[in-house]
């Protein structure tokens, strides 16, 4: 990313138009936001409980190599599903705030960006995962000082990822990154730089997140859309304290 500006961020201005865009896109968001709930909650843990289910049927327990497989199954999973679907949910609600959006584009969205958000979603999910895993080690197996130490990195290393995902959608659809080296290295970069503002955005979706599920409809039809809508007026916001190299330098060359 090229050098950033002086420009300051408000939160509350970003959530402002997030709120402002829900309203005057209530329809799509509520589309955005089942399917958002329907991929990532739904469909997962129905298929979960119908095969569990039906294994305690037949052999009336719940043997630990299921739970290993359920667990090991949240990798592709997401890769293959979560992922592309957030991704393409990411674009068309993109598109509704441009008001240039058409039902097809949830479609083309995913046709569009599947194997990339795939690919990215994959990698992403795998470090979380082995970070997870590692950490349990640290914290509940292992008793050596050295790997405690590693443990309270490791732990850093999770709230990062976990705040940097948020940026994600971003770089592959915003931006024209055609590799996933780009999409991480400027998601890294992004973060780091912006670590406060991440952070204060990410509580408060999450606060208001644990509010939804106080009331179910809202969970169901408008927190996802929120997510996306809030995830896209964060990304431009930030974007803009980073000039296009590209424009200066074509702006640079007019003036000589």
């Amino acid at each position: 990313m090229a050098e950033k500006s002086a420009y300051k961020i408000n939160i509350l201005l970003v959530l402002k138009d997030a709120v402002v865009d829900l309203y005057n896109h209530m329809g799509y968001t509520m589309l955005i936001s089942f399917l958002w709930f329907f991929t990532g909650f739904i469909l997962p843990l129905a298929s979960a409980g119908y095969l569990t289910n039906q294994i305690y049927q037949t052999s009336g327990d719940i043997p630990s190599w299921l739970i290993t497989i359920l667990l090991l199954s949240v990798v592709p999973y997401t890769a293959l599903i979560v992922g592309p679907v957030n991704t393409a949910l990411f674009y068309q609600m993109s598109r509704v705030i441009e008001n240039e959006a058409e039902f097809k584009g949830l479609w083309f969205g995913l046709r569009k960006y599947y194997w990339k958000s795939a690919g990215i979603y994959a990698l992403y999910t795998v470090t979380l995962f082995f970070t997870l895993a590692d950490l349990y080690i640290c914290f509940s197996i292992a008793e050596h000082l050295l790997l405690r130490f590693i443990g309270f990195f490791l732990f850093y290393l999770l709230f990062f990822l976990l705040l940097a995902g948020i940026y994600i959608p971003g770089f592959i659809v915003l931006q024209e990154n055609n590799t996933w080296k780009k999409v991480y290295r400027k998601t890294i970069l992004l973060t780091l730089d912006n670590t406060l503002v991440t952070l204060g955005m990410q509580l408060i979706l999450l606060v208001l997140g644990l509010g939804c599920t106080v009331i179910g409809p809202l969970l169901i039809f408008f927190y996802g859309g929120f997510l996306q809508i809030a995830g896209i007026r964060l990304f431009h916001a930030l974007m803009k304290k980073y000039p296009d190299p590209v424009a200066e330098e074509a702006t640079v060359s007019a003036g000589e």
